[in-house]
């Protein structure tokens, strides 16, 4: 709401709540308005408002909070990229083989029920190694056909690339901003 109009309602507010509170509102107004490098402003009943002239009001500005500001540049950001980087590249390689492709791009059929996408993984899985499956009726090959539908290894492997680069992102984003902070602070 609109700073007047929020004046008038709580100067209202406070008269109907038996505080007889009678500012000057266009000062009031001005005084708030002029006050934008303080951390808040409060208007109070004056001292003189307890012996019966209840006129006007006392304005008390409040600092801004102490909070430290970081000069973070792109240069801090990307010298601790390429240092976590040169240890893992983990990120960049399942990120790229989890990507899904068109199966018809790929010359595979699609069949009914099935997705019409496929990731490199599981392509070149098939390609290369078409029958590197799970032992049949084993616990690991049961367990792999109702979490991913499939007992083909580089399908599974293919169908969890997604997830293991979301969390192989999420373990790079909190490494870089560590390594920045402790850049920053000289840790």
């Amino acid at each position: 709401m609109h700073l007047s109009h929020a004046i008038h309602l709580g100067v209202t507010e406070l008269n109907n709540r038996g505080v007889r509170f009678q500012p000057n509102t266009s000062s009031l107004f001005v005084d708030f308005s002029m006050a934008s490098g303080s951390g808040g402003v409060l208007a109070l009943l004056p001292e003189a408002a307890q012996t019966g002239a209840r006129k006007g009001y006392d304005l008390v500005r409040l600092s801004p909070p102490a909070v430290p500001q970081h000069d973070i540049t792109v240069g801090d950001i990307w010298g601790c990229a390429k240092e976590h980087y040169g240890l893992t590249a983990a990120t960049a390689v399942a990120g790229a083989g989890g990507i899904p492709i068109s199966k018809l791009r790929l010359g595979h059929k699609v069949y009914p029920g099935a997705s019409r996408y496929t990731n490199l993984v599981s392509h070149f899985g098939l390609k290369f190694f078409p029958m590197t499956t799970l032992p049949h009726g084993s616990v690991a090959a049961r367990v792999a056909k109702s979490a991913f539908g499939t007992i083909r290894v580089f399908g599974i492997v293919g169908r969890a690339l997604p997830f293991a680069a979301v969390g192989l992102a999420v373990f790079d984003a909190i490494s870089i901003g560590m390594c920045v902070y402790e850049a920053r602070n000289e840790k």
